[in-house]
């Protein structure tokens, strides 16, 4: 119980530090394409901006998750090139963005899910 306790809090404070570093991935006031105008325009598009770069964030940080980095890295240009053929297209960048979340949710979700098991607190 005090292992599962001290996951909980561990996972607890890197989201909580991620979240508190990360900002969005766009600089608006430099803001220079039709796809970086159309995410600093739109609150919810900047709110998913926002929500990638935390969750990419933890990914990077937990420690179970570090050998991973590099194919992190590989989908975060592959999310770069599709975001960018949107242009300024909300509804695509919409669709890419919770394509994006989704995928780093799920990724976060399996690697805790696998480590939990491997410590038996599971």
């Amino acid at each position: 119980m005090k292992s599962a306790l001290g996951l909980i809090c561990l996972c607890g404070a890197l989201l909580a530090v991620s979240t508190g570093a990360q900002a969005q991935s766009s600089d608006c006031q430099k803001a220079a394409t039709p796809t970086e105008h159309a995410i600093c325009d739109s609150r919810s598009l900047s709110n998913l901006d926002m929500k990638m770069g935390t969750l990419y964030g933890v990914a990077q940080e937990v420690p179970m998750l570090m050998g991973e980095s590099g194919n992190q890295q590989d989908l975060a240009h592959e999310f770069i090139t599709r975001r960018n053929a949107c242009g300024g297209d909300v509804s695509c960048l919409k669709d890419v963005y919770e394509a994006r979340n989704k995928v780093l949710e799920t990724f976060i979700n399996n690697a805790m899910s696998d480590y939990c098991k491997a410590i038996d607190i599971c």
